[in-house]
This record gives structure tokens, C-alpha cells and sequence, in this order.
């Protein structure tokens, strides 16, 4: 991993006793609306439509997650090391000829840099005490709830254009001591390319395999795009909500409200997001 791609990582990871995912899109949602210097009715509008959307990617993707049950890649490749099944011809993989144990070359732990290691013992980059998350891989929650954010957030403002930055400075990694380096910048241009990076931050993890990346980045989208027109149906006056069937209203309000508290309590939201 490159000092970009362990940021990029931990930046995204956004795991216990934090805002979570879909949290994270509703600090960006804070960034636009401050940006954008959105009325309360308009913040309104935002945050419901925001709020049902993360709601029901979570839905979707816990839906996916319960009927594949996907095997995580520390699961994998542990087993699979342990059975020499790992590909020899592999240039990151090799039988060492003294313990016939197949290792591989990759992230060796904290402060440890890349080396040759056993693959049994392969672990993600993630803190220490929170290796992997204990439930299916596919799809991928962070791809989902990202996704779908950004289709609403691009659908609320007529745009994609998202224009903020992160700084990570130099040796101040909260999962190894001296990480970054160098301080390093993170821009995005577009909440597409927002919700990509978060996507793609759970392979640099090893938390996720593409599959689920790239296939949760699909099923955030569609779920996206259909709360922002159920969204629209509410808000220029349809029909009563008691009488759509849909359950997720009360809990995504909640859910909105909850992580409003969280975001203004321990959070500026233009703190980590500049342009």
C-alpha cells in the first residue's frame, strides 16, 4: 500500500464509536448546505431525502449481505494459505522452501512496512481493534450507503460537482504511528468520485473483494435514485404518508436525527471537508 492509499483507507473507514458511513454523507450534505448556503426548507428537503436514502441502502446491501453470505478476504486468504491454494505464480505469493508455508508479500503490520509474511497471519489495514466487520462481504455497505448519498446529493443540486478537500498530516495515522509519511491531500472534485474513493478505501482496507465493491456502487445508485423520486412524491404534496405502504419512513427519520445529533455534537462539518 502507497501512504495515499493507507489515508485513503482510514479516512473512509468511518468504523465503532464514529459517525459511520452514512453519517459521513450526511457531514458532506453539511458541507453543500453551508456551501450552497441552503434555506431550512431546502435543508429540509435535503436531509429527509438524504436520510431515506442511506436507510434503505442499508436495507439493500444488509438484503444482499444476508442471502450471499460472502466470505471476507482475512477469511480467504487465511484459509487458503493455509491449504497452499494461493496462487504460486503470483509475484506477491511464494512457498518458502525452509518451512513450506506459503507467504505473501504484502502490509505486515503496524510500522512494519511490506514484507514476506505467512499467509495464515495476513491481516487487513485497519486499527487493531477492529480488524474485520463480523458479517457477509458482498455487497459492500460502504459502496452502497456512498452511492446512493451521492445520487442524492447530485440530484438535490443539479450537479456533481462537490469541489472539497481532506488533509491528512504527516505521522498523525490513528492505525499505525507513522502514517502518513508526508501530509497528504484528498480532493474530490464530484460526489461521484467521493463515493467511488469510499468504495474502492474497503480494497486498499482489505475489508472488501471488487465484486462487492463495484456491485454495491450499482445498487446505491438505483437505491438513490428511487428514494429521491418517493422523496419528490412527498414533497410536492402526494398522497397521505399512512397510506404508502413503505416502513422505512419512521425509521430513517430516526436514523436522520440521530445522526444529526451525533455529527453536530462531535463534528464541524467544514472541519474535514475544505475546499
Amino acid at each position: 500500500l502507497t501512504d495515499e492509499q493507507k489515508v485513503i483507507a482510514e479516512y473512509w473507514a468511518d468504523g465503532p464509536q464514529t459517525i459511520l458511513p452514512p453519517g459521513h454523507w450526511h457531514l458532506i450534505a453539511e458541507y453543500v448546505s453551508t456551501r450552497d448556503k441552503l434555506s431550512l426548507d431546502d435543508n429540509v428537503k435535503l436531509f429527509f431525502s438524504l436520510g431515506n436514502a442511506v436507510s434503505d441502502a442499508g436495507i439493500a446491501a444488509w438484503d444482499a449481505k444476508e442471502h450471499y453470505d460472502y466470505i471476507r478476504p482475512i477469511s480467504a486468504i487465511q484459509y487458503l494459505a493455509a491449504n497452499h491454494l494461493l496462487p504460486n505464480d503470483h509475484p506477491l505469493v511464494r512457498t518458502n522452501p525452509q518451512t513450506n508455508v506459503q507467504e505473501i508479500y504484502t502490509w505486515a503490520g503496524p510500522d512494519q512496512g511490506s514484507q514476506w509474511i505467512d499467509g495464515t497471519t495476513w491481516l487487513p489495514y485497519q486499527k487493531s481493534t477492529f480488524v474485520t466487520p463480523p458479517f457477509a462481504e458482498y455487497v459492500s455497505g460502504h459502496s452502497t450507503f456512498s452511492a446512493a448519498g451521492a445520487e442524492i446529493l447530485k440530484r438535490f443540486t443539479n450537479s456533481d460537482e462537490l469541489g472539497a478537500c481532506h488533509t491528512q498530516l504527516s505521522n498523525t495515522s490513528t492505525f499505525e504511528t507513522h502514517t502518513p509519511s508526508n501530509s497528504i491531500k484528498l480532493c474530490w472534485d464530484t460526489f461521484t468520485s467521493a463515493a467511488d474513493e469510499a468504495g474502492i478505501s474497503r480494497l486498499y482496507g482489505g475489508i472488501h473483494f471488487q465484486d462487492g465493491d463495484i456491485n454495491g456502487r450499482v445498487l446505491g445508485r438505483k437505491v438513490g435514485a428511487a428514494v429521491w423520486e418517493k422523496a419528490q412524491y412527498y414533497i410536492n404534496g402526494g398522497k397521505s404518508a399512512k397510506s404508502i405502504p413503505e416502513s422505512s419512513s419512521v425509521l430513517s427519520l430516526l436514523t436522520f436525527v440521530a445522526f444529526s445529533a451525533v455529527s453536530f455534537i462531535k463534528s464541524n462539518p467544514i472541519s474535514r471537508m475544505r475546499k
